[in-house]
């Protein structure tokens, strides 16, 4: 883990972005992981990942695809599963993924939201005879003491505007 550079604060006040995107509340910072990615439009043939706010992802995206072709493939899978409504946040999740938001730094998801998902929608998949798979194991994603989006908490319901589910993005403070 690399500690932000005294500068941090401000580079982080300079940086935030807040988008309050189709009943979303996502904050991030333009702090660079290294990877090298394009912004690429979110294509009519994944489903599950329209009108979710914004209208451009990140290639690579965090499942490791690397061409749009690959991103509709795999993703046209999980299109069934997302339209279940097995969990609130079954769309947002799997967008993240396939479909991140194009920022210049990467969110993931947390993982209590990997863990809220997979424990509310893996028996929709154990009924067609699938398990919960290997590439969406919730211990790969960060805990909610990093920076990860995540559902915001009860004790912020006062922000949520009406028909408006919130999240936020979490800072991992250094003490």
């Amino acid at each position: 883990h690399v500690c932000p550079t005294p500068h941090w604060k401000m580079l982080l006040a300079a940086k935030i972005l807040v988008f309050a995107v189709n009943g979303f509340l996502k904050v991030a910072t333009a702090l660079d992981i290294g990877l090298s990615t394009k912004c690429v439009v979110i294509p009519k043939e994944m489903g599950m990942c329209q009108k979710i706010g914004y209208s451009e992802m990140r290639l690579p995206n965090l499942m490791g695809h690397t061409s749009m072709a690959e991103v509709i493939q795999k993703s046209t899978t999980w299109q069934h599963l997302a339209h279940t409504d097995c969990h609130p946040h079954v769309r947002t999740f799997l967008c993240s993924l396939f479909a991140p938001i194009c920022l210049d730094t990467f969110i993931h998801p947390c993982r209590s939201m990997c863990v809220a998902v997979r424990d509310s929608c893996a028996p929709v998949l154990l009924c067609h005879g699938h398990s919960w798979p290997a590439s969406l194991d919730c211990d790969r994603f960060p805990g909610d003491e990093d920076t990860c989006l995540a559902p915001l908490t009860k004790d912020y319901k006062y922000f949520c505007a009406r028909n408006y589910t919130v999240f936020v993005i979490l800072f991992a403070a250094e003490n």
